[in-house]
């Protein structure tokens, strides 16, 4: 099995994914990892409760993240894929993309200010808020989207390194005290800022993209073509951070605290998982007018994926205690129990992005928001009464319970990744 993985990834034509997969798992340790050195030290610092604010004020903007970000990760992926060699047709695209990405981000600014100014709860934390917003933009103009087209993911795993040893070091600095909370979001926004206004410097001169005035009528087509993939991530995000969301309502910030130091490491652990699927995509694109020999693609790294999530789910469960205990010392049992739950979603939570990629090169996008809309209506039949029960254990169970309903639900719509 070993010898013939290894015979497969020295292929030619799989080095390029060997390679993206290694820039996109730097990324990913920078983006997750990297933070990991400085949580022990924030929690000495500013105790589990004010944690437990960041990670809500995190948890509210993550909806618009999704917002301003749209459906470009996979769109704009897939666009600049398929015209990587025309340069006057990438930058018409770009700055396009980039104009839209723009408009919503104000769009979304307007909203979160009159929630922000109209309730208490939020009103009281303003500053985390606030500071927490300016993460949306930094975010969105980070082109990722643009840097996977071209599968050249090594200059953005460059930049997204530069920006987290910023933060990790600014941390260090200006984070003395319990009422130095509130500065911990502004440091993370403004060092990923840093890296999105770099990137677009960077793409500028090195891939020659010329500024094109966007065109209201192209920025409407691109709302159009990607709204269903919008929706669909949209409803992931209403099944996922909402049930952060509803933690802190129903509870209080200590628990949301505890429930994050587990989500934290099992955001971290998993999203170098999930560079799997991210990395084949531009790959399985193009056989996109190759129906059977796209079958027979996405079917091998489909099965190869299971494999791997098996092995990552069993090291992840084996390691939840001692991980916790070295980096945030003993008395976070609870913690631990969520992180060990987690750990047992892994075996299917990462697929969803697998069939979300397959079905989008497919151009089954209403299938995408189908599928996504019955998952959080689903999820938001039970996660009350389970947060109600259990708290955050309750939200991890919620978790695994959806995890399965996705994998059954694209399955039966993927039928041809399971027959032999």
């Amino acid at each position: 099995m070993i010898k013939r993985l290894n015979r497969l990834l020295s292929e030619e034509k799989y080095k390029k994914m060997v390679s993206n997969f290694s820039y996109l798992a730097i990324i990913n340790v920078a983006n997750k990892f990297l933070p990991l050195l400085v949580i022990p030290y924030i929690i000495r610092t500013i105790g589990v409760e004010k944690y437990g604010v960041i990670v809500f004020a995190s948890a509210i903007i993550m909806y618009f993240q999704i917002l301003v970000r749209y459906s470009f990760d996979l769109t704009a992926t897939k666009y600049i894929s398929y015209h990587r060699d025309h340069i006057n047709k990438l930058s018409h695209y770009f700055w396009n993309v980039m104009a839209t990405i723009i408009l919503l981000f104000f769009f979304g600014l307007i909203i979160f200010l009159i929630i922000v100014f109209s309730y208490e709860q939020f009103y009281l934390e303003k500053e985390v808020f606030l500071f927490s917003f300016v993460f949306v933009l930094a975010n969105a103009l980070v082109p990722m989207w643009f840097f996977q087209g071209i599968e050249e993911m090594k200059y953005i795993a460059i930049f997204n390194i530069i920006s987290k040893i910023l933060y990790t070091v600014t941390i260090f600095i200006f984070i003395q005290e319990e009422s130095d909370y509130i500065w911990i979001p502004l440091l993370n926004s403004l060092s990923f800022l840093f890296v999105g206004i770099y990137a677009i410097i960077f793409i500028w001169k090195k891939y020659h993209i010329q500024f094109k005035i966007p065109s209201s009528v192209k920025i409407l087509e691109l709302l159009k073509e990607g709204k269903d993939i919008f929706f669909s991530n949209m409803s992931v995000t209403f099944y996922t951070t909402t049930n952060t969301v509803l933690l802190g309502l129903l509870t209080n910030y200590t628990i949301v605290g505890i429930y994050g130091l587990a989500d934290t490491l099992f955001s971290a652990y998993s999203q170098i998982i999930k560079t799997y699927s991210t990395v084949i995509y531009p790959y399985l694109v193009r056989f996109s007018n190759k129906k059977e020999e796209l079958y027979t693609q996405a079917k091998k790294f489909f099965f190869l994926y299971i494999v791997i999530l098996i092995t990552g789910s069993v090291f992840l469960f084996m390691i939840s205690e001692l991980t916790i205990e070295i980096l945030f010392g003993e008395g976070h049992d609870k913690s631990i129990l969520v992180l060990q739950i987690l750990a047992v979603s892994l075996l299917l939570e990462p697929l969803g992005g697998f069939f979300t990629r397959y079905l989008a090169i497919k151009e089954e996008y209403k299938t995408i928001k189908i599928i996504t809309f019955q998952t959080m209506i689903i999820n938001f039949i039970i996660i009350i009464p389970l947060i109600l029960l259990y708290e955050e254990i309750g939200v991890a169970l919620a978790f695994i319970i959806l995890s399965v309903i996705q994998v059954i639900l694209n399955l039966n719509k993927n039928r041809e990744l399971i027959r032999w």
